[in-house]
């Protein structure tokens, strides 16, 4: 079989009961986690235009606008959703890939409700799609010094995936899905500071979707789009440059190794890059009781590809806030936190938080070669006394390898559910997610998400 085909093959005859049993566990940690993101997303700025704008093409309603209070097309639910899940910047990804499943969760909820899919179908669709969408970005790495951005490229087949999982398409079915997926897949890095950064995930979702729906009534496409052949270059090799695609990645470990294991999470409502600095200088902060009126600066040392992402100064709205790093610090230096309450409008206006960005210097440390999540980051608070405290930082709260409890996480959900679910209807969807497994259908738990 070629490479193509033994994905097609793995997404077909893979079963829940395949998966390890922490990988489902974790996988509705994830679930639980994301939908409180696409709620919360679905009331910032870009989510409120892109729930109007859904709202006014229209579309036969067959799933939920999570949040939205209406329903729509399957793929006109899946850019919404898609676009909740990014613009709150509190979900993650895997690495070195960084590919996440904020090109999964959107899709398999609204899908998995018109289909009448269980919750078992549902989480073995989340966890098989993203083990083929991060398994291709591993094989295309060096994309992303083309520019390309990772989350929508590759997040284009982990919809697909999805998608045909829940409609049970079969193997040459999805493999037209993914040769029409490839003719949408597309994002570029340069939108990092602007709302078609967090859209770009939502035309991910949308994208997915549209390819299996079109693959399911007969569209064909060329079965061996990830290979190379007489026909011209596969997918891999026109993303990451001929030479460059290293296609044995893609099957590398599949069905045996799940990356789905090694998603982050997110304790801060903001970009990956910020979360180890923002929860070092917290550390000093409450360890050494540092009031704002001591601080005379503040030293961040980074990766220079870190200090790229996030040498934003003056963020151009509230949502920017969050892939700001002088902005986190403010957060913490001025009120001890860096929760979704500092990255906001107000706060971005805020005369304290202005001044208080300022003092915030960021270091570039060439000699630093760890790819991230990998290496440390060193915060440096000095003080006006001429007192200076120190700490250097590997991983953080979120991070695979120091995850949050599940205790946290349900704090984290509600807390982002909190000015749209009832107290009530939080803690049912909650035991809905963590009951998956045991559930015929979602539709209890899609009223709830949808109609708030």
């Amino acid at each position: 079989m070629t490479v193509t085909e033994q994905v097609a093959r793995f997404v077909v005859d893979t079963d829940l009961n395949d998966i390890p049993e922490r990988t489902v566990q974790y996988a509705k940690e994830l679930a639980l986690s994301n939908l409180g993101s696409m709620i919360w997303g679905s009331t910032l700025p870009a989510g409120k235009i892109v729930t109007k704008f859904v709202r006014d093409i229209g579309g036969t309603p067959e799933a939920g606008v999570i949040g939205g209070g209406y329903k729509t097309s399957l793929p006109n639910a899946a850019l919404a959703n898609g676009n909740f899940a990014h613009s709150s910047e509190w979900e993650g990804d895997s690495r070195p890939e960084m590919v996440g499943v904020m090109t999964v969760f959107p899709v398999v909820f609204p899908v998995a409700e018109k289909a009448g899919a269980s919750g078992k179908e549902l989480l073995a669709a989340a966890i098989i799609a993203h083990e083929v969408q991060s398994r291709i970005g591993l094989a295309c790495l060096p994309s992303t010094n083309r520019g390309f951005f990772a989350v929508p490229v590759f997040g284009n087949f982990g919809a697909a995936v999805a998608t045909a999982r829940l409609l049970k398409l079969n193997a040459a079915q999805i493999l037209n899905a993914f040769g029409l997926v490839t003719s949408q897949a597309a994002g570029t890095l340069r939108h990092h500071s602007t709302m078609t950064h967090f859209v770009e995930t939502g035309f991910a979702c949308r994208n997915g979707v549209t390819a299996a729906l079109l693959a399911g009534e007969g569209i064909n496409a060329d079965k061996n789009i990830l290979e190379d052949t007489g026909h011209g270059l596969g997918f891999g090799s026109a993303v990451a440059g001929k030479g460059d695609y290293v296609i044995d990645k893609v099957t590398e470990g599949l069905g045996q190794e799940f990356r789905f294991n090694l998603l982050d999470t997110k304790n801060f409502p903001c970009h990956s890059l910020l979360q180890r600095p923002l929860e070092a200088a917290l550390h000093l902060v409450k360890e050494h009781r540092i009031a704002y009126g001591d601080v005379a600066s503040v030293e961040v040392e980074m990766s220079p590809g870190a200090v790229h992402e996030l040498d934003l100064l003056e963020p151009p709205d509230g949502e920017h806030t969050r892939v700001s790093l002088q902005h986190g610090m403010a957060g913490v230096l001025l009120e001890k936190r860096a929760d979704r309450r500092i990255f906001t409008e107000e706060k971005l206006g805020d005369p304290r938080f202005k001044g208080a960005r300022r003092k915030v210097k960021l270091t570039p440390r060439p000699d630093w070669t760890a790819s991230w999540p990998e290496g440390f980051d060193i915060v440096t608070i000095r003080l006006k006394n001429g007192q200076e405290h120190s700490v250097k930082w590997e991983a953080w709260r979120g991070c695979h390898k120091t995850p949050m409890t599940t205790d946290e996480l349900i704090a984290k959900y509600k807390d982002a559910t909190s000015e749209v679910l009832t107290p009530a209807r939080a803690d049912r969807s909650i035991e809905l997610v963590f009951g998956l497994e045991k559930l015929k259908d979602i539709s209890e738990l899609a009223e709830i998400i949808t109609f708030p």
